[in-house]
């Protein structure tokens, strides 16, 4: 299976639009079609923001003769797999996890007002496939 098609299969299985998924690894919807259908070569950069999003093991996307689509059953992306991870935590770990993401919020909303030009880990995918 080519990597345009198992592309189409992990955004089919998180059951988003184009526009949707692309949003999420920082591209235009012009461009996921494009590779979906296999006019534009992914970048690395593109492979590896993908795999980390959501959860997809490179060397599989990757490999034309890997058809196993048990892989995406760890697709459904970061937020699944944090919530996931989080109820597992005790209550202290939980709180030092929920003081972490109060920091780094604040520290986004520092950056946005001294830089309008913001930059997320989605802008940086979208740099590499431009």
């Amino acid at each position: 299976m080519k990597f345009s098609e198992k592309l189409r299969l992990i955004r089919k299985a998180n059951n988003m639009t184009q526009a949707q998924f692309a949003n999420t690894i920082g591209i235009s919807r012009g461009n996921l079609a494009n590779i979906e259908l296999g006019n534009v070569e992914p970048t690395q950069v593109f492979i590896n923001c993908l795999s980390l999003m959501y959860n997809i093991d490179k060397d599989w996307l990757l490999d034309e003769n890997n058809n196993d689509l048990s892989v995406l059953n760890g697709s459904t992306g970061v937020i699944s797999l944090i919530m996931e991870k989080y109820s597992q935590l005790d209550d202290v770990y939980k709180k030092f996890i929920e003081n972490q993401i109060i920091q780094l919020l604040k520290m986004q909303g520092e950056k946005m007002i001294a830089d309008p030009q913001k930059t997320t880990p989605a802008d940086n995918c979208e740099k590499g496939n431009k």
